[in-house]
């Protein structure tokens, strides 16, 4: 279904990393229609995509897309007018939410569509017994960040540079008005001028609440793959 919107801008990145707020602020902005048939903007995006929803064909449209986990190639599918922003941000942020802050059932999701590499040296499934403590959810959190986060690096040579741009959550929530503007250059609107007031800068702090023990497996996991990633933010998507 994505064909029939015309100029769409597809979100994406890994979950609990500021897509749900980027999505919005686009959503809002001039030139753009707003949906919203449940609490879910992933939801609801996942159903209109799949043709279970039906929206006006006029107009241009922000779709909300984290819950393509093992499925990320269908972005290739991206037509010559439409986008894909992906967001990356400190895994230490993220795990923190996934681990304290999500359902366990998503978290179990995302950990089997993306945490268990076989090429990787800790490609071992989590024994059942470890997740009755937190290191266990977080080991989980931390490889499901890695294996997500670290896809934008076959989208960068999957997709032309001007149809991919990469974002940092934390960039963008400490000065939205430098930041903004280059998003909706990218996207080809003019945005709106009220946007940097309702980005949330008390959302970048949820690192500082992690235990010792959780902190180093963040570090010691996830935090290599986020540093390979900053070489790509803000910078063209095309093959180097």
């Amino acid at each position: 279904m994505l064909g029939t919107f015309p100029g769409a801008v597809l979100v994406a990145g890994c979950q609990r990393s500021g897509t749900t707020m980027l999505t919005r602020l686009i959503a809002a902005s001039r030139d753009f229609r707003r949906f919203a048939f449940t609490h879910d903007d992933e939801l609801d995006a996942a159903l209109i995509l799949a043709g279970a929803i039906h929206l006006p064909a006029a107009g241009r449209y922000c779709f909300q897309t984290t819950y393509l986990n093992e499925r990320y190639g269908e972005y290739s599918l991206l037509g010559a007018d439409q986008r894909l922003i992906w967001v990356v941000r400190n895994p230490h942020s993220v795990v923190y939410s996934m681990v304290h802050n999500w359902r366990r059932y998503a978290l179990e999701e995302l950990y089997r569509s993306c945490g268990r590499d076989p090429a990787q040296a800790d490609g071992m499934d989590i024994p059942w017994w470890k997740c009755m403590f937190a290191d266990g959810w977080a080991e989980k959190a931390c490889r499901a960040y890695r294996g997500k986060a670290a896809q934008i690096f076959e989208l960068r040579q999957l997709l032309p540079a001007e149809r991919l741009l990469v974002v940092d959550y934390d960039a963008l929530v400490r000065d939205p008005s430098a930041w903004l503007p280059r998003v909706f250059a990218f996207i080809g609107t003019s945005g709106d001028g009220a946007a940097g007031s309702r980005v949330r800068r008390d959302s970048i702090g949820k690192s500082k609440r992690l235990s010792d023990r959780e902190r180093a497996l963040v570090s010691r996991l996830a935090q290599p793959t986020y540093e390979r990633t900053q070489e790509l933010v803000s910078r063209p998507a095309g093959p180097a």
